[in-house]
Parts: C-alpha cells; structure tokens; sequence
C-alpha cells in the first residue's frame, strides 16, 4: 500500500503537467476590440460570468467569450449546447475568431504605407488563428426558431479536449425568450442595400466567370446575405462603373455588340442567370442595374466589324450618349417585361451630379418610361420627386415635405455610409458597437434602410490582411472568404433586429393607444438621431437602454 501511495505521488506531477490547462473561460461584452496580447486581467472589467439573454421568436443571437490556455486553439473544440431538450434542435454554433492585420487609417483617399499594423479578432469561423500569448476570443450563434415556444431556457459553451473529447470548462447561458417575433428577413421593414461583388469570388475561388463553379459557390455568400434582410440585387450594366475603387473589375452582365450595320444587339445570359440566382437565395426583390452615369464615362461594346472591344468615351449630354442609352434602354425594357422583371429594375448610379443625373433621366423616361432610376449620393431637391430609389449620405437630410412626399408615393429613401466617416463604421479597426449604431440612426432619423457600397469586395489575402490601396482597412468587405461572417457584420445585423423591434413595437403602441410607451420609446430612439454616436461607452449605454425598452 505504501509502495502504491509513493508512486501515486511521484506520477501525479507529471500526470497534472500533462493536462491540457484552461486557464480561465468567460463570457465578454463585444462592444470594443480585442487587443492581441490582451489577458484576463487586463479584460476584466467586460467580463460577464453569467451571461443573460432576452430576445425575441427569429431573431438571431451574437455572443462572444474568452478563454485563456496554454493551449493553441487548434488543440481545443467547442460546442454551444442547449440544455432543454425543445432547444437542441435549434441551430446553434460555436467558433473560434480569426485575427486579420488592420491599422489606424479611418478615411478616404490612398491608404497610408508608413502606419503600425495591428490584429483584430474579426472572422468567424476563419482566418489565421493568433499564435501569442492572451486570450482566445469565441463567437457564438443562436438562431431563435419562429415557431419556438416563449420561455427560458439554458444554454452552455463547452471547451473540450480536442484530442480526447475531454470536458475542459462550460460558461452557462441563460435565454428568455419572449411572446414577440421578428419578421422573416424577406418581410422586414428596413431597406438594406449591400453591394455584391461576385467577381471577388471567382479571383479568390481561382474559377472562371460565371462558370457552373462560380455559380455554384456564390450561393452559400448571397445565402449569408439574404439572412440579413438583403433588399436589392446589384447587377453590372457595362463595364467597371468604378475605376479603380475594387480589387477586382467589375464585368457587363449584358454584353453590348455594334453589328456591321449599325444596328445594337444585346446577350442577356449573364444577367439572366445572376438574377435568378439570387432571387433563388433570397435577395431582392428589388434589381439596380449599374450603371447609365459611370465615374470615367466610358462604355465598353464589342464592334462586330473590327472583331474588338471599343471603349466609348463621352458625355452625358452627347447625342452619341444618348443613341447609345436609348437603344439600350429600349431593348432592356423589352427583355425585363418579358422576364416579368420590369417593375423590379432600377437603373441606377453612384455619387454622380445634378447635371449628369438629370441629362440620364430625360434620355431614360424617353426611351423606357416604365424603367425607374436610383442614386446613391448628395441630397438635390431637384431629384427628390424623381428618383424611385434615393440614398442620400450619412448626415444629409430630406425636407419633411420631400419625405412626406416620397412616403406617400411608395418611394424609397435610404442614407448611406462610406469612407467618409470616421465614426461610426464597419472597418475593423471601428469598435464593434459602432456596427449597431448605424441601422437605428437610420430609423431614428426617418430613413426607409441603409446602404453600403461594398460587402465582399475582397483584398489579395482577405483573411490575414483587411488593408487596400484605397480607404480605410475592412471599408471594402464585411465578410470573409468561405463563406465566414465578422463580428462587424454579425453586430450590424443586431441593430437591423434591434431597429425592426423598435418598427414593430411603435406601431402596436400606436394601435393600441399606449403613449406612455410610445413616448419612452421614441425619447430612447431619439438618442440615435446624432450623426456623432459619442463614445464607444456612450453607444453601448444607448443601445442598452433602448434593448430594455424593447425587452419587456
């Protein structure tokens, strides 16, 4: 017996060193980065040890934890596990965050090459795991089933053993849900308008363009798209309306022939084709074609007598301009009447003036008056009865008359973000509250929805590295290769439930004469009115007020 104990006790070192070690495990507000070489210690004040939830039937919820280990995170599994046996079918994952390079350029222009890089945890699911010492960050998902019933139920993260299976630590949720329910994203009320860059994919992918393999991949990214209540569906026109604004040009879904003749034909296969795709992965219904106005003015044909491209550089109040569009216009109405599509499309253009817009509108309601047209870019008064799609930027206002005006016609009118604003916004290196802010500006301030020019407009090395030539670091995409989401996305989606919440709660306050609420509603929602969100503090305690408006 004694000889069993002595080697017990000299094994048992050597049996304890052996263990894989987790340090700690909690749960984190995700209102604020991550640093690389961050501890527990130095997070501590974010820690939450029991996390409580409250939401609503469909909603989708975003979590983040932190574990600290001398173990790398490929070493290691996680589950998020429902604890009622109702809840274990709901769809549910756990995943590690991937880390990109970011640094501190918040604006337009050319992209400084003289600042620090830093890493961000920002990919869901991806990337390039950090290899230093701190913590490991986790994201977790829960998607509320519509059909579920309201109540309370009890969720746990699970770190286990990757090797062995061996439980290492669990955190406890707890999630009540209520007697609410969320519109299914096709049926919500805000109007998103994310711009798609299918071409990042086939570079990325290494496939050809629109080959069944391009096809075939896209479909899981427009998928991802579409669960955020994706509005609109972007399709190119002629060829790149951009510049050099993406990575990746930009090709004509419909390509363009002057025959030996003179006379203009049209190929639909692309476009046909790119459209169908998406209306069978939810996105829509709305189709903005780009786009009669680009930034250089050159439009791209083939010539069938020369056998070649021919860049048509011009103006818009040329008469080649104008016989250029007016046959386009009309044979593309033709082609969308018989798809069933006329009533869908917009012709549509990016940061363009008042000269060229109204030069393209007169040759449009010319040639195709059942066409309707679209802008994203300055406020004109001019334009306000005009456009059926009109996105003015970020901090610019309709006239209460103007809004009154377009409401009522059944137009829509949305603001947008870009570069241009250092806060708040989706690159990685904003905070991630700032993500939130965004849609309840919106409907704080009376917009229709939302728009952002680029969505996955992919870098060369998307998952290590989120810097390009142009704007700020992550301004071109917010989700990764894969598909993997962000945390910049994922929060973006929070504020679109949090502001479909706040829709729906108004108008059954409204309906049923509740003022009280009603009045605490708005005066909460009024705080987002501000084109400066304030402090990182200052948002998170913002949307915490409204969420216990909303929460009851």
């Amino acid at each position: 017996m004694k000889k069993l104990l002595f080697t017990l006790w000299v094994l048992m070192p050597v049996c304890l060193l052996a263990q894989p070690k987790v340090v700690s495990a909690s749960w984190i507000e995700n209102d604020r980065l991550i640093a690389a070489d961050a501890t527990m210690e130095m997070l501590r004040g974010d820690l939450i040890q029991e996390m409580s939830v409250i939401a609503w039937r469909g909603e989708r919820i975003g979590l983040e934890a932190v574990i600290q280990t001398d173990r790398k995170a490929d070493e290691l599994s996680l589950q998020i596990r429902a604890r009622n046996k109702t809840a274990r079918k709901w769809d549910a994952r756990a995943d590690f965050l991937g880390w990109v390079l970011t640094d501190s350029f918040n604006t337009c222009g050319q992209h400084p090459d003289n600042l620090k890089p830093f890493l961000v945890p920002d990919v869901i699911g991806g990337g390039e795991q950090k290899a230093e010492k701190g913590v490991l960050p986790v994201w977790c998902t829960i998607e509320v089933p519509y059909d579920c019933k309201s109540g309370n139920y009890r969720w746990q993260l699970e770190v286990s053993e990757r090797s062995s299976g061996r439980l290492l630590t669990r955190l406890p949720l707890r999630l009540q849900v209520l007697n609410h329910t969320l519109p299914r994203p096709s049926q919500q009320e805000l109007h998103l308008d994310f711009w798609q860059q299918p071409y990042s994919v086939s570079r990325y992918h290494n496939v050809p363009r629109w080959s069944q393999q391009h096809f075939d991949l896209l479909r899981p990214y427009l998928k991802l798209l579409a669960r955020a209540g994706q509005s609109v569906i972007s399709a190119i026109l002629f060829y790149e309306p951009w510049g050099e604004q993406s990575n990746d040009k930009f090709d004509a879904m419909i390509k363009t022939t002057r025959e030996k003749d003179g006379s203009w034909s049209y190929d639909y296969t692309v476009f046909d084709h790119w459209v169908e795709l998406c209306d069978s992965c939810g996105l829509g219904p709305q189709i903005n074609c780009f786009s009669m106005v680009p930034w250089d003015m050159s439009f791209r044909y083939f010539d069938a007598f020369s056998q070649q491209y021919i860049d048509l550089k011009t103006t818009t109040n040329s008469e080649e301009y104008r016989e250029l569009w007016s046959n386009f216009l009309k044979a593309f109405a033709q082609h969308l009447k018989a798809k069933g599509w006329i009533h869908r499309t917009c012709i549509a253009m990016d940061e363009r003036g008042l000269s060229s817009m109204l030069d393209a509108w007169n040759v449009a309601q010319t040639a195709a008056p059942e066409l309707k047209m679209a802008l994203a870019g300055n406020h004109h008064p001019e334009l306000a009865d005009k456009l059926y799609d009109y996105c003015i930027a970020y901090g610019q206002q309709f006239t209460p008359e103007e809004q009154q005006y377009r409401k009522k016609q059944g137009l829509v009118s949305t603001t947008y973000t870009c570069c241009s604003e250092q806060k708040p916004n989706t690159f990685t290196n904003s905070q991630p509250i700032e993500a939130v802010y965004t849609p309840l500006y919106t409907v704080a301030n009376g917009f229709d929805g939302y728009l952002h020019w680029s969505w996955m407009n992919w870098t060369d090395n998307p998952l290590t590295d989120s810097r390009f030539k142009l704007f700020a670091p992550g301004d071109t995409y917010l989700i990764y290769p894969g598909p993997c989401s962000s945390v910049r996305w994922e929060r973006f989606i929070e504020g679109v439930q949090l502001a479909e919440k706040v829709l729906l709660l108004r108008k059954d306050y409204e309906r049923h004469n509740n003022q009280s609420a009603l009045q605490s509603l708005n005066e909460a929602l009024a705080a987002f009115k501000s084109t400066d969100p304030g402090s990182t503090e200052e948002i998170a305690s913002k949307v915490k007020a409204l969420k216990q408006l909303v929460s009851r």
